[in-house]
């Protein structure tokens, strides 16, 4: 297995108020970020993770905290393993949930003669902007998503017919 540099991002943010500390947990969770200790997460060392790193560190220092970003390698494979499976759990469950949701959408597009409805369009079009997300944090570039791309470009083939419009912007979502 080849072994990963990452970054970490260490960091101490003022107990009071409580909305900084909640805004950089949600920030590392929505960029995907494990931690590794108590104020120190993780990332896999990539210009993304870096620059999302680096603007997380700022406001960070914005909010009176301190931050840090170094770059790390396990000396233990092991250790390693088990970082890189983390990561990888994360978007094994949101890829599972997203296969499913692809599945349902294609007998969806199967009804006879029933147009899509409002609801259905933005529940297709909530299900690829999922997909994006969780596309941005495979850092380990699950088989899954492959499988839900040829799912989505399915449905997008499905639906030309139904809303050639809606076909377009998935598209276009798709394209990153």
């Amino acid at each position: 297995m080849p072994r990963t540099v990452w970054l970490a991002l260490s960091y101490n943010v003022p107990i009071n108020p409580s909305k900084a500390r909640v805004y950089v947990w949600r920030k590392l969770k929505e960029i995907g970020a494990e931690y590794f200790k108590q104020g120190v997460a993780l990332l896999p060392n990539t210009a993304q993770s870096m620059q999302q790193f680096s603007a997380l560190a700022q406001k960070i220092r914005q909010l009176g905290g301190e931050a840090s970003i170094v770059e790390l390698r396990f000396t233990d494979p092991n250790d390693e393993a088990q970082m890189t499976a983390r990561f990888k759990k994360q978007v094994d469950d949101e890829y599972t949930e997203l296969l499913s949701d692809c599945a349902n959408v294609l007998l969806m597009l199967k009804r006879p003669e029933q147009p899509l409805t409002a609801q259905e369009t933005e529940r297709i079009r909530q299900m690829v902007k999922r997909y994006r997300k969780t596309r941005s944090r495979d850092f380990f570039k699950a088989a899954e998503a492959k499988e839900i791309e040829t799912g989505i470009n399915e449905i997008i083939d499905g639906v030309k017919g139904v809303a050639s419009d809606l076909g377009k912007q998935l598209r276009k979502m798709m394209d990153v």
